[in-house]
């Protein structure tokens, strides 16, 4: 185990290694930091490059690499405390409050009444500077994993919460998981086919999870994708990966494999001797 909270111990231990297995979240981890830190001290690790890890961390890149390559989303406005109660005032309830560089639901919270929430909204933006306000969609929630070209079996997120946030993600007994989802053999393939999309729109690698809401009249739409998604045996990606046949030492094993394999074909990395 390397903690990155030391970059000198850090570095010093990455010598000694021959692939890093990423399991952070957040800033640091999910950003593209770690990853170009790897990068430049050349060790290879499994999961996506710099540039696909922030495609997929800043939602608002996200969002604008979706509509460009038309792949459904919720529909959305960004704000800053010099605009944010003219665009709102045209902006109709009920839609979710987000920072644009957060992960695991961390700010995020849900607008009813517009009246009753400036507060929380202006406190809000005095925090992170700018807000994504995205529509709220009614419907069921699914998550898609991609390990490179293949999706995995969907699941349906139930939070006994008023939507998934981090109480509901983190806490046991808060959400109720339907491993796989009891859907329409149609309704499967299209989320499938949408992950996966979303993989190569974002220009992910190695592994993905994407969260999909589909409303009421059965159209799905993309919220956002995971490039390093939970990674415990009990992890959404891990529990789809088994129902696919593939255990979660072989997933770990074969992940590994995938960035083992990128270290022997780069020449800027030594290669092992026999």
């Amino acid at each position: 185990m390397i903690d990155p909270a030391d970059p000198a111990e850090m570095a010093r231990r990455l010598r000694r290694i021959e692939v890093a297995f990423l399991a952070l979240h957040g800033h640091g981890g999910e950003d593209g930091v770690i990853q170009r830190f790897l990068e430049e001290r050349r060790v290879p690790y499994v999961g996506s490059d710099a540039r696909g890890s922030l495609n997929a961390f800043d939602k608002l890149r996200s969002k604008r690499l979706f509509m460009k390559s038309g792949i459904p989303t919720a529909p959305f406005v960004v704000v800053r405390i010099a605009d944010w109660r003219r665009k709102l005032s045209r902006f109709k309830p009920p839609y979710f409050v987000k920072p644009p560089l957060e992960g695991s639901s961390i700010g995020v919270f849900e607008v009813e009444d517009f009246d009753r929430s400036t507060e929380k909204i202006r406190e809000a933006l005095l925090q992170y500077g700018k807000l994504l306000i995205e529509q709220k969609i009614d419907g069921r929630e699914f998550t898609v994993g991609v390990l490179e070209g293949t999706a995995l079996p969907p699941i349906e997120l139930l939070p006994k919460r008023s939507f998934y946030d981090f109480r509901a993600k983190y806490t046991k007994g808060m959400t109720d998981y339907c491993v796989p989802a009891r859907i329409s053999k149609a309704l499967w393939k299209h989320l499938q086919a949408m992950a996966l999309r979303v993989h190569r729109c974002l220009g992910l690698r190695d592994l993905s999870r994407t969260d999909i809401m589909v409303d009421r009249r059965g159209r799905p739409y993309v919220l956002e994708s995971n490039s390093i998604p939970g990674f415990t045996q009990f992890s959404l990606l891990p529990k789809a990966a088994k129902v696919a046949g593939i255990s979660f030492e072989d997933l770990c094993g074969l992940l590994v494999e995938w960035a083992y394999t990128r270290r022997t074909e780069n020449e800027a990395w030594p290669k092992r001797k026999k």
